[in-house]
């Protein structure tokens, strides 16, 4: 069935721990109940997971690295009926609401513009992605998934494991993120398919060994920095992107990237629009099962159906009535030599209602003043960042995206 980094778990451990999963009341009945699930082995999780699908029961599982009382708080703030932390025996009583309707996968959106909401997908909505995408990617029907990002995300869980599974392929789970590790279980399975975060990717690729590549990468959750695209793009025979939202699951698929921001053709089960061309982005919309979903992202399709995103809506930049993209500024920024990440946040301005920002990571001590006057050369007046400030790490959240809203709080250095 599953590999956990070296271990094999096969359909006898799962049959086994179905059978034990009914003897516990609360598993047993979990058809409409909706279950909080925090555990730290991964091989168990899975399993829970598929069997309280099969119940048409609901799961929202949470990190096993969460402690106690947070647990807890997200499992009130989900409306989940119990939480089982860290054991099955022993559940924790977090509501007597009524139950739910149908079996539902229970996640919080990242919370990147805001506070973190709930969204729960009907089953019968995620095995519909399922086809959908297996359908359309025909490329991964031999390859071995790798899957070296959370399988409590609907990334990893749905597009790495439960996939994996109604090909009959067995997937590897890696819970050991470290580079060398992953690099070795690549070598060791040379027709990989690895999921992962572009982090991570840009990570791996830095230190494959000269004269390896991957074999099959897929990236999602945020677009990579043109030097990252075009680095791993050399180290790897197929690099694959997939684009999608928490209410909707993955809806878009490239097999052929034309660029770090290509996302590809959507996915048969949905419909998709956006604007028509670089210059005239529009919000990116998507209609599944008569439900209409507003991502808040801005792209564009070009003339051959492929969808290219360019920003968020809250996190475009507007000077003067001119909108300022961050992803083409941080381009432009990791050209100048020693920086090697940048992020591009927005704040109040006085004059010109709001000014671009960045923080950086830097090889070396940046001087800002060559910096700035370099920006000056390379891009529009409007676009040029008004504050400056180089850090030894860009925070990020535990899902690996950068919160710009929360850098615009911090104290920033070097005001134009």
């Amino acid at each position: 069935m599953i590999y956990v980094n070296d271990d094999h778990y096969s359909r006898d451990f799962f049959n086994a721990r179905f059978a034990y999963y009914e003897t516990l009341p609360v598993l047993r009945n979990c058809a409409g109940q909706r279950l909080a699930v925090c555990l730290t082995d991964t091989a168990e999780w899975i399993a829970l997971c598929l069997f309280i699908r099969e119940k048409q029961g609901s799961v929202f599982p949470i990190h096993a690295a969460t402690p106690l009382e947070a647990a807890r708080r997200a499992a009130h703030r989900a409306e989940c009926h119990q939480l089982l932390f860290h054991a099955l025996d022993n559940p924790v009583v977090i509501s007597e609401r009524a139950a739910d309707a149908a079996g539902m996968l229970v996640q919080m959106s990242s919370g990147t513009t805001g506070e973190p909401k709930t969204i729960a997908r009907a089953w019968d909505s995620i095995d519909e992605e399922i086809t959908s995408y297996i359908a359309s990617f025909g490329a991964a029907a031999q390859l071995t998934p790798v899957v070296a990002c959370p399988v409590t995300h609907s990334y990893g869980l749905i597009c790495g494991v439960l996939v994996a599974l109604q090909r009959g392929v067995q997937p590897i789970v890696i819970t050991q993120i470290n580079p060398k590790y992953v690099i070795k279980i690549l070598r060791t399975h040379p027709q990989h398919l690895l999921y992962a975060s572009p982090t991570l990717l840009n990570t791996l690729s830095q230190l494959m060994p000269t004269g390896t590549r991957f074999h099959a990468v897929m990236t999602s959750g945020a677009v990579m920095p043109k030097p990252w695209f075009e680095a791993l793009q050399q180290k790897t025979e197929f690099l694959f992107q997939q684009y999608g939202c928490s209410e909707a699951g993955c809806v878009a698929l490239s097999q052929h990237m034309q660029a770090a921001n290509d996302m590809g053709k959507p996915l048969p089960h949905v419909e998709l629009v956006a604007g028509t061309n670089s210059e005239t982005p529009a919000e990116i919309v998507i209609t599944k099962q008569g439900t209409t979903i507003f991502t808040q992202d801005l792209g564009y399709l070009d003339t051959q159906g492929h969808l290219f995103f360019v920003a968020r809506q809250d996190d475009t930049i507007i000077v003067a009535g001119l909108n300022v993209y961050p992803q083409e500024v941080e381009d432009v920024l990791l050209e100048y030599g020693p920086i090697t990440e940048s992020v591009v946040y927005k704040k109040q301005d006085a004059y010109a209602g709001e000014r671009a920002c960045v923080k950086f990571v830097a090889r070396a001590a940046v001087d800002i003043n060559h910096l700035r006057a370099w920006c000056a050369k390379h891009l529009a007046p409007h676009q040029v960042p008004h504050e400056f400030q180089q850090l030894d790490d860009i925070p990020r959240l535990p899902n690996g995206k950068i919160n710009r809203k929360s850098l615009a709080n911090a104290t920033a250095v070097a005001p134009a």
